[in-house]
């Protein structure tokens, strides 16, 4: 069986370096992203199950991401987990608005960024995912 794949976006390198050693703990694939251009364009190419992404990044912020992410047939299921230490009102609607399944403010406990990917990959609406897990 393929390992579900979760792609971690943040210019900040110690965060994903972080990240990624507990998801590959758990079994997870990990794939990784310093900004909101190549976010975009990893999901695109390698369709995670999961993303978890910042706000604040150069070349493309996290809602520009979203947003360009839900506008595309292929990406537009991939469950997103915005990690981020904007903490405004308005950031907060933005991503409801666009899709974001769970907002989570940095700093943050590992086991409740954890117990969120493992919800959402549990309940994932990616077809093309479940279809890559079939073959």
């Amino acid at each position: 069986m393929l390992k579900q794949r979760v792609l971690v976006v943040d210019d900040e390198k110690d965060i994903v370096n972080c990240l990624s050693m507990r998801l590959e703990k758990n079994e997870y694939e990990v794939l990784t992203a310093s900004d909101g251009f190549q976010a975009a364009k990893t999901a695109m190419n390698e369709t995670p199950d999961l993303i978890i992404l910042d706000i604040g990044m150069p070349s493309g912020n996290g809602h520009e991401v979203v947003r360009c992410l839900r506008a595309d047939e292929k990406t537009c299921h991939i469950p997103i987990i915005f990690l981020t230490a904007h903490t405004s009102e308005e950031d907060y609607r933005k991503a409801v608005e666009n899709g974001v399944e769970r907002y989570i403010t940095k700093p943050f406990r590992a086991e409740s960024l954890m117990s969120a990917v493992e919800e959402l990959l549990k309940q994932s609406r990616n077809p093309l995912a479940l279809a890559r897990k079939e073959r």
